[in-house]
């Protein structure tokens, strides 16, 4: 399985997606935290150049990713909090690289979507 949101694919990483996206683990809470740094790791560990662009595209996909858990209906509910709780860590790291007017613009697009999302589907 491809993630479309992510520039670095590899089948480990790809497998802790899946994992997180679909709850295939939704007992393990840590898989989150787990899966956060797996992703900054391997970006790190990566050849892609590591300027605010690329970072800007890793922290915007696990954006992405817990969103489209978090809208999920069909994920038992305790996964979709779980990943409620934990969207504002890719929201951080895109702040704490926000340094131009179009970046902070397309931040806080990012968390408009998140509010009306959150209130949309009553997590």
């Amino acid at each position: 399985m491809s993630f479309t949101y992510f520039n670095i694919q590899t089948t480990a990483i790809n497998s802790i997606r899946q994992k997180v996206r679909y709850a295939e683990d939704e007992d393990n809470p840590q898989l989150l935290s787990f899966w956060l740094m797996a992703e900054q790791t391997l970006f790190t560990g990566s050849d892609i150049n590591t300027d605010d662009d690329a970072r800007w595209q890793m922290y915007q996909g696990q954006f992405r990713l817990l969103l489209d858990v978090i809208c999920d209906n069909l994920i038992p509910e305790h996964w979709r909090q779980l990943c409620l709780d934990n969207i504002y860590r890719p929201l951080t790291d895109l702040n704490r690289i926000s340094h131009c007017d179009m970046s902070k613009k397309r931040l806080r697009h990012l968390w408009l979507e998140l509010n009306i999302t959150s209130q949309y589907f009553h997590c």
